[in-house]
């Protein structure tokens, strides 16, 4: 039933999107990302109400049960001291911190594993946003 909303809502969004106007391939229109993202969660969803539907509905399992509520917090947490200290630190360094500490919150692993995946998650979207799309983020008080 979930699927067929989201069906709905994916439908929706394109329509408002196409409304705003999709544009060019050379210059996209207001309406482009709506559009892909309408039809994305359209066709995702469509795809899950097709493969779902066949199956049993077992109405006694819970969804919740076993989920660890703590990590749950603490990724709350995290996310809402990135964008606290996003224009505070910057970029680069909150993004750092952010992903080292959603490594240790989701899955406790070994400290360095930690940081390289922090270093290398940061490395790659700073590359993509500052270098390649030439995206301004804030440098903060560190000046990187």
């Amino acid at each position: 039933m979930a699927s067929l909303i989201f069906v709905l809502v994916g439908l929706f969004v394109c329509v408002k999107g196409y409304l705003l106007g999709f544009g060019t391939y050379h210059t996209p229109g207001p309406g482009f990302i709506f559009i892909v993202g309408g039809s994305l969660l359209s066709i995702l969803s469509l795809i899950d109400l097709i493969i779902t539907s066949g199956r049993k509905n077992d109405s006694k399992k819970t969804i919740w049960l076993g989920l660890k509520w703590q990590k749950v917090i603490l990724v709350l947490i995290a996310l809402s001291a990135y964008a606290f200290f996003f224009e505070r630190i910057g970029f680069l360094t909150s993004t750092f911190l952010l992903i080292v500490i959603l490594f240790e919150a989701i899955e406790s692993t070994r400290w360095w594993i930690a940081v390289l995946g922090g270093l290398v998650s940061t490395l790659m979207a700073h590359i993509i946003f500052n270098v390649w799309l030439k995206v301004p983020f804030p440098s903060g008080v560190l000046g990187f």
